[in-house]
């Protein structure tokens, strides 16, 4: 079977079997875990595919596309492990619409379940299939010597690794705090940036890109990480500190702090 034709089913399957544990569990927020593990999936699949010799540029996106996979779901499952469901999930459900269809037994819970279904589980598996581009691209299709601009995607793989490992982390440590649950963590690379873990997302998935450009049509691939800039600026990342607006504290922290770019801090004097 042709990799083109394999992939977006095996994401179907995929994302359904963590919509089926989830309503098991009860809890959405495993989508997580699968959106961490699923580029791994992707990655070693494809491999699978490949029939030509691996490149150096192949096992650079092997290395760095499984180890950020393993590092988020881990992250993740220690960040939810014996906690209330992510909130992120309550409050998608509350604007979800209250569909009913006569004559169907419990039907306002089975719309509940299908709109889950869409908008969070099958929502993220088609995000997955086009952020991913790059890794499939690259690991079926080339096998040449790293260009000049390969190397530039190294170095913004490398660092946006480190920046968001090190901002969860460090986010991880000063929740883990008495007290600490319901404040704001100002300290670290947060004095810098309120998102500085969204702003290393952002870099790697670019970095990502810069990887696979200089050969033929790559530049098309460029829809991978416009995509989940987009999604972080305005979908999922920088729109929900929404939930802190009103907030002194917070208020003070976004008028001091740059909201994504790490710049320096506007102390007042």
């Amino acid at each position: 079977m042709e990799l083109l034709w394999f992939v977006p089913p095996f994401i179907l399957a995929y994302m359904s079997l963590w919509f089926l544990l989830s309503l098991w569990i009860r809890r959405r927020d495993v989508v997580d875990l699968a959106w961490a593990s699923g580029f791994i999936f992707l990655a070693w699949i494809t491999l699978s595919f490949r029939d030509i010799v691996l490149d150096e540029r192949a096992y650079w996106v092997l290395l760095l596309v499984t180890f950020w996979g393993l590092r988020l779901f881990f992250h993740n499952y220690r960040r939810n492990l014996h906690k209330e469901e992510d909130w992120r999930y309550h409050h998608w459900h509350k604007k979800m619409p209250h569909w009913h269809y006569q004559g169907l037994k419990n039907s306002h819970a089975c719309c509940q379940a299908l709109a889950v279904y869409l908008r969070v589980f099958l929502f993220q598996g088609a995000l997955m299939m086009i952020i991913a581009l790059p890794i499939v691209y690259s690991l079926r299709l080339i096998s040449l010597p790293l260009f000049s601009v390969n190397y530039l995607g190294i170095l913004f793989l490398l660092s946006g690794l480190f920046i968001e490992t090190v901002a969860d982390w460090q986010r991880y440590r000063f929740l883990k705090k008495e007290g600490n649950a319901d404040k704001l963590i100002t300290t670290g690379l947060w004095k810098f940036s309120r998102h500085p873990n969204y702003f290393g997302e952002i870099i790697f998935w670019w970095g990502l890109y810069f990887l696979v450009l200089g050969v033929a049509k790559s530049w098309m691939l460029v829809v991978s990480p416009l995509t989940l800039t987009y999604v972080m600026l305005f979908v999922s990342g920088l729109p929900m500190e929404d939930r802190y607006r009103g907030r002194p504290d917070f208020e003070a922290y976004k008028r001091r702090t740059s909201a994504l770019i790490p710049w320096f801090s506007k102390e007042k004097k």
